[in-house]
């Protein structure tokens, strides 16, 4: 898989595609950025935290999840990640953060795999 393959993959529309590029202009550090991104830790820290309700650290891995993302344009894990970071800002409801995460964790694994199949 190539780099508009992976963005046409969880993105139809082929939006995310242009605006990484316009963003960064080259594949090359398209794919640099996204392999980077994979390997990051801030997933393992998010699952951390919230295994151990420790809700400020969480917030602190989810925004940065969804700030890599947004540059990335990866819109799919952006999202979910923006909506468990906004739970997790101000008195967070354990049953609601648990759903958001299960989001973010289904999304994470999506583009990561995505990631780590192009060539």
């Amino acid at each position: 898989m190539n780099i508009q393959e992976f963005y046409a993959s969880i993105d139809p529309a082929g939006k995310e595609y242009e605006e990484v590029m316009s963003r960064l202009g080259t594949e090359r550090l398209v794919s640099k950025y996204l392999k980077k991104m994979a390997d990051d830790k801030s997933f393992a820290n998010l699952k951390e935290a919230i295994a151990s309700e420790n809700y400020k650290d969480a917030f602190m891995a989810s925004h940065t999840i969804k700030g890599i993302c947004m540059n990335l344009s990866l819109k799919l894990l952006a999202d979910s990640s923006s909506a468990l970071t906004e739970e997790l800002r101000d008195n967070p409801d354990p049953a609601q953060v648990q759903a958001l995460f299960k989001q973010v964790e289904e999304d994470y694994r999506i583009v990561t795999d995505g990631i780590r199949s192009i060539e």
